[in-house]
């Protein structure tokens, strides 16, 4: 009888169990991180700065991460004391960075997503009081706004298309690793297994590469 060691399904698990909290803990490491440094500059009285690292803590997020939300409503909060400063280019980019952000994390929403609708509705409105409120922006606000990673509303669809080639690569070559790299006892076998192994060493690193660039 194999020992559970030396069964091909349990080896599998554990690295896929392994890599999955190798992501979250990266995931949830560096949302707290980009958070706290956009209070910090929120409370310091730098917006710009907040958005930007408001925008970075909602990319890293996943479903129910704990700073998602959080991020989110003071993101809304910011582009509404924007705009009361009568900043009208600043709101608009924290509304284009909430609205991007949010699509570029949420691959399965609905619709009607209330932050979505909201984020949209405003960039709509604020276009239409004000059609060029870039020239109304202070030096800050215009060179963050001609900032391509500022004003993005969707992933960048190079980095994008590395995470789920590296993704692939990384399940079907552990897929690959089960049928090849064990002899019919169980036993792990190195020769048969190295193409494999490398192949999905190389997926995974592509795949986070990818998650953190996209």
């Amino acid at each position: 009888m194999k020992r559970l060691g030396e069964r091909p399904i349990f080896v599998v698990i554990v690295a896929l169990g392994l890599a999955m909290a190798l992501m979250l803990g990266r995931a949830v490491s560096e949302s707290r991180s980009e958070f706290a440094n956009a209070r910090s500059y929120r409370h310091s009285g730098e917006l710009m700065r907040a958005i930007e690292h408001y925008r970075r803590a909602l990319r890293w997020s996943f479903p129910l991460s704990p700073h998602a939300s959080e991020a989110a409503s003071e993101l809304e909060a910011c582009a509404a004391e924007l705009e009361d400063a009568g900043d009208r280019a600043g709101a608009l980019l924290a509304w284009r960075s909430l609205l991007g952000s949010v699509m570029a994390t949420r691959f399965l929403h609905a619709p009607a997503d209330p932050e979505i609708v909201r984020a949209r509705a405003e960039i709509a409105r604020l276009v239409a009081l004000d059609a060029d409120a870039r020239a109304e922006a202070g030096p800050q606000t215009e060179r963050l706004i001609t900032e391509p990673r500022s004003i993005a509303v969707a992933p960048n669809p190079v980095w994008g298309t590395l995470l789920l080639f590296g993704f692939a690569t990384w399940l079907v070559s552990l897929v690959v690793l089960t049928r090849r790299g064990f002899d019919g006892r169980g036993y792990f076998q190195w020769p048969s297994a190295r193409a494999p192994v490398w192949t999905a060493l190389a997926g995974f690193l592509a795949f986070l590469v990818g998650l953190s660039l996209a």
